[in-house]
C-alpha cells in the first residue's frame, strides 16, 4: 500500500502545486512531496517534508507559529519520551518546550499535512504540522497510513467522518460524549454561519475571522476607544469614574462581517456606585464617533448583570448569546438591527445617533 501511496502523491503533483504555490513561502514549496484531490476535484490533501536544523525556530517560527501554534510529533525511539523532559528534582519535571526539542535536536524533521476544500469561491487550507525524531521521509509518510484497515487510500482520506463532515454533524457527534441524552445540542454561535459546510472549512473562515475581528478590535481601542474614554472622564468625571467592559475586557463590540462600522460598549459607574450600559458607535467610512441613544429614547427597567446585554437586545435583534460581545470568532450580521435601529435616518439625519466630538488618534 505504501508504493501506492507515493504513487498516488505523485500523479497530481503537478495540480497541488498551481492550487499552494500562491499560499505557500518558497522555502516551504521547494520541500513540496505531493498531494492528490477527491473525485470531485475540490478537496485534497498534500504534504511536505523538511529535515531541520537546530536552527529552525529563528528561521521558520514566523512561517510556522511554532511559538503560539499547537503541533504533533511521532517518536520512532523509545528514548526520546524521557529526553523531552526536563527534570526540576528527582520526582518531578515539565516537558521542555518546541524551541528546546528543536534546539537539543530531538526533533530531526518535519512533516507538513496541508488539508484543503474549495468553499466560498476559493481554496480553504489547514496546516498542520508533525515533528519526529527521524529524518526518514518515507517512515513519515507510512506513520500516515498507520490506521488504514479495509479502506482505499482516497476513502480514507475523504472520509466524510474526518476533517470533512459537515461542521453540525462534527459538533453534535463531539456533544454526544459529554452531554446527556435529553439535553439539547445548541449550536455555537460561531458555527452559525458554516451550517453545511465542512469542519474544515468551519475552523479555517473561523479562525481567519478571529484574526480579522482582533487586528480591528485592536485598531478601533488604540484610535477610538482610548481616547474617547480619556474626554469622557476629563469632560465628565462625575458619570465616568470607573469605566470597564464585560468578560474581563476594557470594551466590547459587536461588529458586522464587513467591518466598515462597529458599536462599542461598556459600563461607566457614577460615584453614587449606580452602573449605567454605555453605547458608541464608529463608522469607518465617514471616519466619525456617535452616541447611540436608542435605549435613551427607549429606556429599559434591566437590572445590571452579565445578560443584560442580551435581554435588552432581544426585543430589537438577532443577539441570542453574549458569544456575539465577546467571542473574536463571531459577527453580529444583523442586517434588519443595523438598518432600523442604529443607522436609521430621519429627514437625512440620523434618528439614534448623535455626534460625539472627540479626538480619533490618528498621528
Amino acid at each position: 500500500m505504501f508504493e501506492e501511496f507515493l504513487l498516488l502523491l505523485e500523479s497530481e503533483k503537478g495540480k497541488i502545486e498551481t492550487v499552494l504555490k500562491p499560499h505557500l513561502d518558497e522555502k516551504i514549496f521547494k520541500q513540496l512531496v505531493g498531494g492528490f484531490f477527491d473525485e470531485t476535484q475540490k478537496r485534497f490533501i498534500a504534504f511536505a517534508f523538511m529535515p531541520i536544523k537546530r536552527s529552525m525556530f529563528y528561521e521558520y517560527d514566523y512561517l510556522f507559529e511554532l511559538s503560539t501554534s499547537g503541533h504533533s510529533a511521532i517518536y520512532f525511539s523509545a528514548e526520546i519520551r524521557e529526553k523531552k523532559k526536563n527534570y526540576i528534582d528527582q520526582n518531578t519535571f515539565q516537558y521542555k518546550s518546541i524551541q528546546e526539542l528543536i534546539e537539543e535536536g530531538i526533533y530531526k524533521s518535519l512533516l507538513i499535512i496541508y488539508t484543503g476544500e474549495f468553499d466560498f469561491n476559493e481554496w480553504n487550507i489547514l496546516r498542520s504540522c508533525c515533528f519526529s525524531d527521524t529524518k526518514d521521509k518515507n517512515k513519515m509518510l507510512q506513520s500516515r497510513l498507520d490506521w488504514i484497515k479495509e479502506n482505499t487510500l482516497k476513502d480514507y482520506f475523504f472520509s466524510k467522518d474526518t476533517i470533512f463532515q459537515e461542521a453540525l454533524e462534527h459538533h453534535t457527534k463531539l456533544m454526544s460524549y459529554v452531554q446527556t441524552k435529553n439535553e439539547a445540542i445548541t449550536i455555537p454561535s460561531e458555527l452559525k454561519p458554516f451550517v453545511g459546510h465542512s469542519n474544515l472549512v468551519a475552523l479555517v473562515r473561523a479562525e481567519k475571522k478571529q484574526k480579522l475581528n482582533l487586528a480591528f478590535q485592536d485598531y478601533i481601542k488604540k484610535a477610538v476607544y482610548h481616547p474617547l474614554i480619556i474626554s469622557l472622564k476629563t469632560n465628565y468625571p462625575d458619570i465616568y469614574e470607573t469605566v470597564w467592559g464585560f468578560y474581563g475586557n476594557d470594551c466590547n463590540f459587536l461588529t458586522p462581517s464587513h467591518r466598515q462600522f462597529c458599536l462599542m460598549l461598556f459600563m461607566a459607574t457614577y460615584k453614587r456606585k449606580k452602573s449605567l450600559l454605555q453605547f458608541y458607535f464608529y463608522h469607518l467610512q465617514e471616519n466619525k464617533l456617535y452616541k447611540w441613544i436608542y435605549f435613551e429614547l427607549h429606556p429599559y427597567k434591566e437590572k445590571f448583570d452579565y445578560d443584560l446585554i442580551q435581554r435588552v437586545f432581544s426585543p430589537i435583534s438577532k443577539l441570542d448569546n453574549m458569544d456575539y460581545i465577546h467571542d473574536p470568532r463571531c459577527n453580529f450580521d444583523d442586517d434588519d438591527f443595523w438598518n432600523n435601529f442604529v443607522l436609521k435616518k430621519n429627514n437625512g439625519e440620523y434618528q439614534y445617533l448623535i455626534e460625539y466630538k472627540a479626538t480619533i488618534s490618528t498621528p
